[in-house]
């Protein structure tokens, strides 16, 4: 009877056959080897190549102060990419946070999105704090955000945040230039709401424009957001203005119009900023006596071009509204797109940052003047407005050249 092997025997067996193997077929096992490990990270590269990319946002979400549509808008544009194949077959992850109300959520909005390695940048953000508090840290992460809409005067003087949108400082700048250079006011009165942060902002841009336009601009009058506009519109009456320009937001204005209206000051012609470019106050002011103006910060809404229809046709299929916040996420994700496609090899942090840095001058439809990012200290790159004239409940161009404005915020 066969005794059966022990397990030091099987072990001398294998051994044994081992042996056999490197005397007779070592180039075999030795090429074996060598294409495990060649093929090994290449498989690793094809399953990284299958992840998304991850885009992010910190927007003001929720809220008094909510406006949603930029971030919104730039998950519609993304959404199109993705049902169109991607980047190179791989899907964009649009990741988009909430600042909330407080200093400490935006905080830990950008912390979420700035410690995910595999976020390589943000397009479409807007919010109202999430630059005075995080724009030092996106720079210190070499994390790029395209706003959709900035306000705060931080946006306009980080390396790292680019607005797509004029802001309010440069909206006020071209407002004084349109008065100046085409109204040819007489007596012109710049009203400000004053938000949070924003006051020093509006006041170097009229000290800025002034010295590099060797101009005389308006001296700027603050309103609390909840104040009684009645006192301020007795002074701007008292002052004899035959123009002014008011920077309310789209509720501001209605409120600040009927008040006006009723205490006589309608018949002056108002210049109102971006927020009050829409449909509603169209509406409201229709019968209003004196002529009403907006600076438009992207091409009007009802622009024939095909960008323009390609906004309008992905916004009205979302059911977001047409405002120039949607234009400016629309933007923002497009550019981020563009960068992304031209990127050759892997797309990451670092790589991204690079491809929109170094992204030649591009002109868009939308836009008033090319856009171009470059590596530098601060970002206005959409200094181009151009008036609009409301007439019966609609607006219209009012001139065809775009007012272009300096930098006004650089440090």
């Amino acid at each position: 009877m066969m005794k059966r092997p022990t397990g030091a025997g099987r072990g001398a067996s294998l051994r044994g056959a081992l042996s056999a193997v490197l005397r007779w077929r070592p180039s075999a096992l030795l090429f074996a080897l060598w294409l495990w490990l060649l093929l090994l990270p290449t498989a690793h590269a094809q399953q990284g190549a299958q992840r998304p990319i991850k885009v992010g946002a910190v927007s003001a979400l929720s809220g008094p102060h909510a406006f949603p549509e930029s971030s919104q808008a730039a998950k519609a544009y993304i959404d199109a990419v993705n049902a169109a194949g991607g980047i190179g077959g791989r899907r964009i992850e649009y990741i988009s946070l909430d600042e909330g109300g407080s200093p400490a959520s935006a905080m830990a909005a950008a912390t979420r999105l700035i410690n995910d390695a595999e976020v390589v940048a943000l397009a479409g953000s807007s919010g109202l704090l999430d630059c005075a508090v995080n724009a030092t840290r996106y720079e210190a992460a070499r994390l790029m955000s395209l706003q959709g809409a900035s306000v705060s005067p931080a946006c306009f003087r980080s390396s790292h945040v680019v607005p797509l949108n004029n802001g309010p400082y440069v909206g006020l700048a071209s407002a004084v230039l349109f008065a100046h250079h085409t109204l040819r006011s007489r007596k012109l009165c710049a009203l400000a709401l004053d938000l949070p942060g924003m006051a020093e902002g509006y006041r170097q841009a009229l000290d800025r424009l002034g010295k590099a336009k060797a101009m005389e601009v308006p001296p700027l009058q603050l309103a609390g957001p909840e104040q009684d506009p009645a006192p301020l519109l007795r002074a701007v009456k008292e002052q004899g203005c035959d123009t002014v320009i008011f920077t309310g937001h789209e509720a501001a204005v209605l409120r600040w119009s009927e008040a006006a209206h009723t205490l006589g000051v309608g018949s002056v012609t108002w210049i109102y900023l971006t927020p009050a470019y829409t449909d509603r106050v169209a509406r409201a002011l229709a019968s209003r006596d004196g002529a009403v103006y907006v600076m438009a910060e992207f091409e009007p809404w009802k622009s024939r071009s095909l960008p323009a229809q390609d906004w309008r046709r992905l916004m009205q299929n979302g059911g977001l509204p047409l405002s120039s916040l949607s234009q400016g996420g629309y933007v923002a994700a497009q550019m981020l797109v563009r960068a992304l496609r031209q990127i050759d090899g892997p797309i990451t942090r670092e790589t991204v940052t690079r491809a929109l840095q170094q992204m030649p001058a591009t002109s868009h439809p939308l836009l008033g003047m090319p856009f171009e990012i470059g590596e530098r200290a601060a970002h206005n790159p959409n200094r181009a407005a151009l008036p609009l004239k409301l007439a019966q409940g609609n607006w219209y161009i009012a001139t065809p050249a775009w007012i272009e404005v300096p930098e006004l915020l650089a440090p």
